[in-house]
């Protein structure tokens, strides 16, 4: 109770400060004074107007209170309107009831004064608060628009950021790539051979020193092949040399060697070949897939299916897996812990393709993307 009388004093305050308010009042003694002042004559082509509409001097007057009224309550709102009418009131109601020679009529039009001011100030003030919503719409608008601009502009930016740290990336891979298989393979190809020449020459070495020296050139060759694999995942030099179609025929045979999982690559339509980047991004999403193949479905076969088309080209990665259930959203699917399939999606992305999951449990998945060209 307390809070809505402050509330309505300090209405009532920034009302008090307000000089539209203290105009209002003038206009209402201006209208007033004439009202029951008998001496006071309108001008000639007052009287003739008023005559027009058949109304007379004093049905006139209460009309103009209408004015005050609406404009009050275009200024404060209803309140400010109600209150404004209930003060035309109180100026009315005395003529009409003590001096108007026809005080039904004057008490009808009294009444009327009071209830179309109300109305149409309501409508008024109704109307102004539409214009201000329409308003405010509009700027929540053009706000929405310049925020979703903006976000335009940073997806771009980023979008770029991701396409050069990708570039970065494949260079770096290939640079360790080529180290990798000019320098320490090549040691250790040097290094495997001295120590089968030393195990199986006639150098006067004790039979436990022999079987030291081939475990060691067993150990020195299966370190050769790690380090050749290692090199060939960061960088196929078939991939470089040969093309997308080499380089997967090699991951797929090398899939089926090193996991079990017997892997075929199947070739529609007529070859060609593709775009550096777009060629990087389709061996990098095959050879995701095939890892996540192996390492998390349970798979015993996949498939690798290139398609080649006049305007687009696609690869679809299958296996008979246990596959999973789906979120409604591939953006979502970063959320369930498959970062591999979110890292694809923006890989296809960034070369202007699209990434199709397909999977139910116990029925596989297969991962479809496609690219422009």
């Amino acid at each position: 109770m307390a809070v809505t009388q402050y509330s309505a004093i300090n209405w009532l305050m920034r009302i008090l400060r307000r000089p539209g308010f203290w105009f209002i009042l003038v206009i209402l003694a201006l209208i007033t004074l004439p009202h029951y002042e008998e001496a006071l004559a309108h001008p000639a082509f007052l009287s003739q107007l008023t005559a027009s509409f058949s109304l007379d001097r004093h049905a006139f007057e209460r009309i103009l209170y209408l004015a005050p009224i609406v404009w009050c309550g275009f200024l404060f709102g209803w309140r400010g309107a109600f209150i404004t009418s209930l003060a035309a009131l109180a100026a009315l109601l005395p003529r009409a009831i003590f001096i108007s020679l026809h005080p039904m009529d004057a008490l009808f039009e009294t009444g009327a004064v009071f209830v179309i001011g109300n109305v149409l100030a309501i409508s008024f003030s109704s109307l102004r608060r539409e214009r201000e919503y329409r308003t405010q719409l509009e700027a929540a608008q053009w706000e929405q628009q310049k925020i979703s601009e903006e976000l335009s502009v940073m997806q771009q930016n980023l979008r770029y950021y991701l396409q050069q740290a990708t570039r970065a990336q494949e260079e770096e891979r290939k640079r360790i790539s080529h180290e990798l298989h000019d320098d320490t393979i090549q040691a250790l190809v040097v290094l495997s051979r001295q120590l089968d020449a030393l195990a199986s020459g006639d150098k006067g070495l004790s039979e436990d020193t022999r079987l030291h020296m081939e475990e060691l050139w067993q150990q020195t060759d299966n370190i050769l092949r790690g380090v050749r694999r290692l090199s060939q995942d960061l960088r196929p030099a078939a991939l470089d040399r040969l093309g997308l179609l080499p380089a997967l025929e090699w991951l797929a045979s090398s899939v089926t060697e090193y996991s079990g999982v017997a892997t075929e690559v199947n070739i529609v339509g007529e070859k060609h070949r593709l775009p550096e980047e777009a060629t990087i991004a389709l061996f990098r999403i095959t050879q995701e897939a095939l890892r996540n193949v192996w390492r998390h479905s349970g798979a015993t076969k996949a498939g690798i299916t290139v398609e080649f088309d006049k305007s687009r080209t696609r690869i679809t990665i299958s296996d008979n897996g246990k596959g999973f259930n789906l979120p409604e959203k591939i953006g979502d699917l970063a959320k369930n812990g498959k970062l591999g399939l979110t890292g694809m999606q923006e890989r296809a992305q960034l070369v202007g393709g699209t990434l199709t999951v397909q999977s139910q449990p116990d029925k596989g998945t297969s991962i479809i993307v496609e690219l422009p060209g």
